[in-house]
């Protein structure tokens, strides 16, 4: 499956629901290119960024195939904190829902002080996101019990 940035905003939104919907956030997921510049100085970043919004190539933008194609998805609360979660292209769709759900859940886990979220069945630690036997998951550190953080769907 192809990332996209659709594809990125509804899982953080299904993320968000089991980390507590927590009040006063804003969620927005946008395209980014990042493309490889050829001469880069050797003390400077081999990568620049710009802003793609839904894939549309701007006019006269040249398109390479050095092009990395990216999401960059951001949780914005009301007392204008916010986290940005850049998830790359060659991520698998379970290491990108494994990632976003671990930067948001620090998010979360920040913004409300500290709660457990998403509860751990029968302790009172956090589960934590990790991708185990290829879906991304969220585990319990004590006893290693795991259950999928995207709902698992009939195909």
């Amino acid at each position: 499956m192809k990332l996209t940035s659709a594809s990125a905003l509804r899982w953080a939104h299904i993320i968000l629901r089991q980390l507590g919907d927590p009040a006063g956030h804003t969620l927005n997921a946008t395209a980014v290119v990042a493309e490889r510049e050829s001469e880069a100085p050797a003390t400077e970043s081999a990568f620049t960024s710009r802003l793609r919004v839904d894939g549309e190539v701007e006019p006269g933008e040249p398109s390479s195939a050095e092009d990395r194609e990216a999401v960059l998805v951001t949780l914005a609360f009301d007392d204008d904190s916010s986290t940005s979660v850049f998830l790359e292209e060659s991520l698998t769709e379970d290491e990108a829902v494994a990632l976003l759900a671990e930067q948001l859940q620090e998010s979360v886990l920040e913004h409300t002080g500290g709660t457990p979220a998403p509860p751990c069945p029968g302790h009172s630690h956090p589960a934590v996101p990790e991708v185990v036997d290829g879906v991304a998951s969220w585990t319990c550190p004590e006893d290693g019990s795991t259950r999928p953080i995207l709902p698992v769907t009939a195909g």
